[in-house]
Order: C-alpha cells, then sequence, then structure tokens
C-alpha cells in the first residue's frame, strides 16, 4: 500500500508499505477520505514536537471495512465507518472507565500508532464507529472536531452549569463546531466573536450573533458590546482560541457565577486574574480531545448539521500532494477551514 511516511520537520515522502495485517479484535479499512487537521500541520512543520520520524500521521478518517479478524462479528465487511480515534489496550471495564482516559495513544499522534494518512488502517472493531451511507465521506470525517466540542459541553453540563447563553471566542473549525452543537442543544442564545468578518459570516448562517473584535477594544467593551447584544453577559464563555487575550476577554465577559471552557490552548501560559475569578465565583474547566460517548454522540447529531460541516470542507488534494498542501498552509500560502485527502 501506499503511505506517507514523516521523515523530518517539513518531510513526508511517499513509501510502500505492506498492507496490514490483522490482529484478532481487528478490522481493516480501506480510506476514503481523511482530514488534514491543524495538528497535523503543526507537527509536520516540528513545532508541535508531537509526532516522531517514521510515523504515519492522519487521525480524520472515513473509511470501508475491507477485512475483519475471525474473532469479529460486530461490524460487516464494506460497512462505512469513521474512527474514534484514542486507542486502549483491551476493552475497558465499567470499573475502568473512560477508554480516552486510560491512556493517550492517538491514532496518527502518538509514536507506536499508524495513521491514516495511508491506503489502508488496520485498528480494533471497537474503535470503528459506523456512519451514514447518506453523508458524503468528507462530512463524516467532522465527526471529530464535532466530538470535541461535545466534550466540552460534557465537562460543563451537570457540573458547573446548564448554559442557556453562550460566547463563543474564535470561529475557526472548534468554535464553529461549538456553535453548531450549542444550536443542536437548543440554547437560547449563541453569540461568536473574531477579529475576521469572513468569519463572522459562515457563523452568522449557522444561525448565531456575531461580534466583530476589533483590535483597539479592551476587554471591558467587548464586553459592553456583548451585554447590548444579549441583553445580559452569557452565563458560558468557550475560549476556542487560547491565548492571553482571549482568556481575559473570557473572564471580564461571563456572567458572576458562570463558567469559562478553556478549548484552545495556543499559549503554554496565560497570567490568571485571580481576584475576578475569586470574587466573580467563576468556574475555569479545560477538556481536552473526546471520550467515545462525546463521539458517538457527534456521529449521531451529524445528519441535522451535514448541511453547515458540508461548507467547512475548502479544498481537496490527493495523498501524493499532500506534503504540498501541508508546506502551504504552514507557510500561509494557502487558507482553508479543512482540507480533505481523497482516496480512490
Amino acid at each position: 500500500m501506499k503511505a506517507l511516511i514523516y521523515e523530518e520537520p517539513w518531510k513526508m515522502t511517499l513509501q510502500d508499505l505492506p498492507k496490514p495485517e490483522l490482529q484478532p479484535g481487528e478490522v481493516l479499512l480501506k480510506m476514503e477520505s481523511v482530514g488534514i487537521c491543524g495538528s497535523d500541520v503543526h507537527g509536520f512543520t516540528g513545532e508541535s514536537g508531537r509526532r516522531a520520524p517514521g510515523m504515519v500521521m492522519g487521525h480524520e478518517v472515513v473509511g470501508r471495512i475491507v477485512e475483519r479478524a475471525e474473532d469479529v462479528s460486530e461490524r460487516a465487511i464494506d460497512q462505512r465507518v469513521t474512527v474514534f480515534n484514542v486507542l486502549s489496550d483491551h476493552a475497558p471495564s465499567p470499573e475502568e472507565g473512560d477508554p480516552s482516559f486510560l491512556n493517550k495513544r492517538v491514532v496518527g499522534v502518538n509514536l507506536g500508532t499508524r495513521g491514516a494518512m495511508a491506503e489502508y488502517l488496520a485498528l480494533p472493531a471497537r474503535n470503528a464507529i459506523p456512519v451514514s451511507e447518506d453523508i458524503p465521506p468528507e462530512v463524516s470525517v467532522l465527526a471529530e472536531p464535532v466530538a470535541v466540542a461535545l466534550h466540552g459541553f460534557h465537562r460543563i453540563e451537570g457540573k458547573a452549569i446548564t448554559p442557556k447563553s453562550v460566547a463563543v471566542i474564535g470561529s475557526g473549525t472548534i468554535g464553529l463546531c461549538a456553535l453548531l452543537v450549542a444550536r443542536s442543544r437548543s440554547i437560547e442564545s449563541v453569540v461568536v466573536l473574531d477579529p475576521i468578518g469572513e468569519k463572522l459570516e459562515r457563523a452568522k448562517s449557522f444561525g448565531g450573533q456575531t461580534i466583530q473584535l476589533d483590535p483597539a477594544d479592551d476587554c471591558s467593551q467587548i464586553s459592553g458590546k456583548i451585554e447590548a447584544e444579549l441583553g445580559h453577559k452569557p452565563d458560558l464563555v468557550i475560549d476556542a482560541v487560547g491565548i492571553e487575550a482571549s482568556f481575559d476577554q473570557a473572564v471580564e465577559m461571563v456572567a458572576e457565577g458562570g463558567a469559562i471552557l478553556l478549548i484552545g490552548n495556543l499559549a503554554q501560559k496565560v497570567d490568571l486574574p485571580l481576584q475576578t475569578v475569586v470574587s466573580n465565583e467563576i468556574t475555569l474547566v479545560g477538556t481536552y480531545g473526546f471520550d467515545l460517548k462525546a463521539f458517538e454522540q457527534a456521529v449521531e447529531i451529524l445528519p441535522g448539521i451535514q448541511s453547515e460541516l458540508a461548507t467547512f470542507i475548502e479544498g481537496h488534494c490527493t495523498l501524493e500532494e499532500t506534503p504540498e498542501v501541508l508546506t502551504q498552509l504552514a507557510k500561509g500560502e494557502r487558507q482553508a477551514l479543512k482540507i480533505v485527502i481523497d482516496f480512490d
């Protein structure tokens, strides 16, 4: 099979590898669509330090089952599936809990895993989640970022607050998915903030209220604009950016007794305005990735949001073209919300 091998920062080569041999409990997928994630771009350049030479990257996956181990009966040949990409060494018992916390081995991210930038991928059958034949495979790829947003809501709901109004800082892939998830949960009002007007137009078309951030505005001015838009401060703010400025904005704009969901993490550290957080009883909740529950729910809600998700796809490429596409994205020579690798 053909596969892209990460050699070193800024270098991938297309190589011929043996098709994976199935282990007990596994299925073999023939790739249909693989999404290029922002983390793939940062891994390609070496800046994230989360990709190792010799590995195959790619963790946003849709494919068809073409083989299954003799002991697998719960998945069918030719079934279209997406991939819950967090691997565990065994099927967890109820006492062990969520498999996403047994370890952090992610398909195409951690050394020792083989990713989806290849013609075939072998993985445990329990990680192959069936998806509808009525949804294009490139759209089903987006179950992964939808699951990231859903997991964040699960971390909040019933623990910190049950949000009735939400502000989302950042209208990239995760911010827009947070808007779609909020809408699917019938949250009364959702406002999206971003300095780029073109991005906000998409958020508006998805049913969100929007505020274009002005670099000249300080945090109190931004908070005032939100209060004018909603009539009150939001009880949940989702920071889908993760830098000092967005965190400061979140603390200023959230209602007293509200919560801030931290999904973006571009900055390694931010200053904490401790007095404001304490005196306003603000709950800070970090969220990372997703669990199986969130991923399965993401697949369930895909039919209701597929038309919006389809607009995320702004480019296609072949496996052979992928290194050049990653280079263009990393250098800023190409802009796209989502580019998908297509397979024959």
